[in-house]
């Protein structure tokens, strides 16, 4: 808590602003010792902090400049939820990462990813239609190698949700289930729908969670399950099922490759690499707060594994944390320290569309934490910064950041376990405020209000990390970047 205090004394009273209010000396990017033109994008908290928008702006960066770039999707899947921006239209994307509609980038679904086929044909269909193109403008690639989400998980899913309270935060798109099957040793891949003998795999799997959903009490075709921008179906028969899938296998099976060699081509040439992960560092099953967390890797590290060792994340130039740049927000079952209750949360929420990308929950919102955020970002080795939603502040309403926490009047840490945090009453320190409508005006550093420099100055200095952009609302050209 001292060290934040110190760091609050040093941008406040003394003026210091770390030269938060110049741009980078050096291009991150181009970093000798790294792979050139490489970034790395995850969630610095609890998700839908805009990490999708960034990596569609690096990405449309880079192509101004190279012919081709690798857009490469890691972990997650249907429940990833990011909207990108492509002239006046808005998509929302969830399995497809964020550069799959510019033209010259190569979006690959990675090994690690848990894909559900019929949404992932719906979600390119939609992304057709609302570009108005009859094919997708990038080249889209699935790994052979990733991993089926079928509605088998999704029904699995839904009756664990009845049962127990571990699954109450889920999203109810088979995810835990799905990656389970890893665990247990008996996955289906992307390679296995694509295959000759596929019915007979798919049969022999069916039968398998048939079983499962009637240990507790329900038939499988009866079970409710959730559709991509669709009502629920129930699950069906065997044939039902296969029947849907056949219509999925045709669409998927040209776009199903091993991506091994592309990966080791690619990150061994001259070519820019994004990679986008999905959820976030506090939703990982490591680092989060149980029971609210995911089943995929959140960290930087899961690049490592997906790629089959092909990329060290360590020789990324650029790995990026995105977070709300003044407040966080968070969906299921967690209680945070720093809930925000009344007005400000409604207004907040109403503002800045907090509402989640995939199942539409209203999020809880939350004061920046920065006894959690420091946490996640040492455990997620992140370097540098991307705050989004920086005009989403109140002139009227000072911006309130939890220091610390004391238990019984004494300081204590963060630590990533509900009953502790149950227990711990937050610190706060109240920050100058700044007009957020009027920052949705600016577009260089220099313009940004004093207060907002000192904040984002306060923040990284607290966090550790350099700041490389911060976004001002939610058009393209309302962002500002520090290289």
């Amino acid at each position: 808590m001292n060290d934040f205090k110190n760091i609050y004394n040093e941008v406040y009273k003394r003026g210091n602003l770390y030269k938060i209010n110049k741009k980078l000396n050096k291009n991150p990017l181009l970093v000798s010792s790294k792979r050139k033109n490489s970034v790395a994008i995850l969630g610095g908290m609890l998700g839908d902090e805009g990490k999708g928008r960034i990596a569609d702006e690096l990405t449309a960066d880079f192509l101004k400049n190279y012919k081709k770039v690798l857009h490469y999707r890691d972990n997650g899947g249907s429940n990833a939820g990011h909207t990108v921006e492509i002239g006046d239209v808005r998509i929302a994307l969830h399995q497809l990462g964020a550069g799959v509609l510019q033209k010259g980038c190569t979006a690959v679904l990675g090994k690690e990813m848990v894909l559900h086929p019929e949404d992932l044909v719906a979600e390119i269909e939609e992304s057709k239609l609302a570009i108005g193109k009859k094919k997708l403008p990038s080249t889209l690639v699935i790994d052979e190698m990733a991993f089926l989400c079928l509605d088998t998980h999704r029904a699995f899913e839904a009756v664990l949700k009845n049962k127990t309270s571990g699954s109450k935060g889920a999203t109810g798109r088979g995810i835990s289930p799905a990656y389970a099957d890893v665990i247990y040793r008996n996955p289906l891949r992307i390679r296995d729908l694509v295959s000759k003998n596929w019915k007979e795999k798919f049969s022999k799997h069916y039968k398998h969670y048939q079983l499962l959903v009637k240990g507790f009490g329900y038939t499988l075709s009866s079970v409710d399950v959730p559709r991509l921008g669709k009502s629920n179906i129930k699950v069906g028969s065997l044939n039902k099922m296969l029947a849907r899938l056949e219509e999925s296998r045709k669409v998927i099976k040209p776009l199903v490759a091993s991506t091994y060699n592309l990966m080791e081509k690619s990150w061994n040439s001259d070519s820019p690499v994004v990679f986008e992960k999905a959820q976030a560092l506090g939703l990982d099953k490591r680092w989060g707060v149980y029971p609210d967390v995911t089943a995929s890797n959140c960290g930087f590290d899961g690049i490592f594994s997906s790629t089959e060792g092909v990329v060290d994340h360590n020789n990324i130039a650029v790995k990026i944390a995105t977070i709300k740049a003044t407040y966080s927000s968070s969906v299921g079952s967690r209680v945070l320290p720093t809930a925000m209750k009344g007005s400000l949360a409604h207004r907040i929420r109403e503002d800045a569309n907090e509402y989640g990308a995939t199942t539409k929950r209203p999020r809880d919102i939350a004061y920046i934490d920065l006894p959690m955020m420091s946490y996640l970002f040492k455990v997620g080795r992140v370097e540098y910064l991307a705050a989004t939603h920086l005009d989403i502040a109140y002139s009227d309403i000072p911006v309130k950041v939890c220091i610390g926490y004391k238990i019984s009047g004494k300081e204590v840490g963060y630590r990533p376990d509900q009953e502790y945090l149950n227990k711990v009453k937050p610190e706060y320190l109240e920050l100058p405020a700044w007009d957020g409508a009027k920052t949705q005006n600016t577009n260089t550093i220099g313009d940004l209000p004093k207060e907002a420099l000192q904040y984002l100055a306060f923040i990284t200095q607290c966090l550790n990390v350099k700041l490389l952009v911060v976004t001002t609302g939610p058009k393209r050209e309302q962002t500002i970047r520090w290289w």
